[in-house]
């Protein structure tokens, strides 16, 4: 496979669980928002997907969730995901199968519907999210029973496994700033159970602890928890066992590289137990996104030779 074609079905994938990771996010936020529990202010959400810069007024939740969806202005939106993805794959259309093509290209006819935009600003918000994370799920489904096992698909899925790392690691680290990792009133008490939501944990959670929120236990799931599909232990070992099956592709001194950036991250998350210490947990997580910003690094030297997405 040419290393172009590679480097679009790789980025293809990481758009695509970028834009599922932000509306699951945005619904969570919206839903808490209604609740009458806005542990998070618009204002707070706005500038996370602008880059840090912060809004000139403060924001209605229907503007800030019309920039983030809708703004082609804005480098983060999801609608500019979906385009990036589309254009990775059709670059690649050899190399995915017709089904996959045609369901992002029908996405980008979606989200770019302008009844979708008033749905949003005179409708209800949740059924806009609603009806972009089928989207999504749609594209799961099909490129779960369509994609052809070849050297493509384990592009797709390490790409798929380095950005919902890289999402995790950012959801839990500001989860953690928010709270100090502590529950000191009922408003953490909410904001912790939120989380789990956001990152379609908590039926996870009440099967194993019977509904008491403790953060350590949450932290413990997130990072470890090998049953749970948006662990970082489960994303890592995915990572590397689809970065292997690229082992007969690849170049030897590659490789190498590859397997030593990924053995690396599952090392450091192995072999160090925070427990309860917030200053030790955020140092962690930080310590692995270091890696796996790492892995995509060998994979743009080594494999893509390009850092033009």
């Amino acid at each position: 496979m040419l290393s172009r074609v590679a480097e679009n079905i790789f980025w293809m994938s990481r758009y695509m669980e970028r834009t599922n990771f932000q509306l699951r996010i945005l619904r969570t936020y919206y839903i808490a928002s209604q609740d009458g529990v806005p542990f998070v202010k618009w204002d707070e959400v706005f500038r996370y997907y602008n880059q840090g810069v912060p809004a000139e007024k403060g924001m209605s939740a229907n503007e800030v969730l019309n920039f983030i969806l809708f703004d082609r202005d804005n480098e983060s939106s999801v609608v500019n995901n979906i385009f990036r993805a589309r254009e990775n794959a059709r670059s690649a259309q050899d190399h995915i199968t017709k089904e996959l093509w045609q369901c992002l290209n029908d996405f980008y006819h979606f989200i770019r519907d302008k009844a979708l935009q008033r749905q949003l600003n005179h409708g209800d918000p949740v059924s806009v999210l609603d009806q972009l994370i089928r989207q999504c799920m749609l594209y799961y489904g099909i490129v779960d029973v369509s994609m052809f096992r070849s050297e493509g698909f384990n592009y797709l899925n390490t790409g798929k496994y380095i950005e919902r790392l890289l999402q995790i690691i950012s959801s839990l680290n500001m989860q953690i700033v928010r709270t100090n990792g502590e529950i000191k009133d009922s408003m953490d008490i909410v904001s912790w159970r939120y989380f789990l939501v956001s990152i379609s944990g908590y039926e996870y959670y009440l099967k194993s602890h019977s509904g008491t929120v403790n953060p350590a236990l949450i932290f413990k799931q997130v990072l470890y928890e090998m049953h749970f599909p948006h662990s970082i232990a489960y994303s890592i070992a995915q990572l590397n066992r689809y970065a292997q099956r690229l082992k007969p592709e690849s170049l030897e001194e590659s490789f190498d590289k590859l397997e030593f950036a990924i053995g690396k991250a599952a090392a450091i998350l192995k072999y160090n137990s925070p427990g309860s210490d917030c200053e030790a947990q955020l140092a962690l997580l930080h310590s692995i996104e270091t890696n796996i910003i790492n892995v995509v690094q060998v994979f743009d030297e080594y494999y893509f030779g390009s850092l033009v997405h």
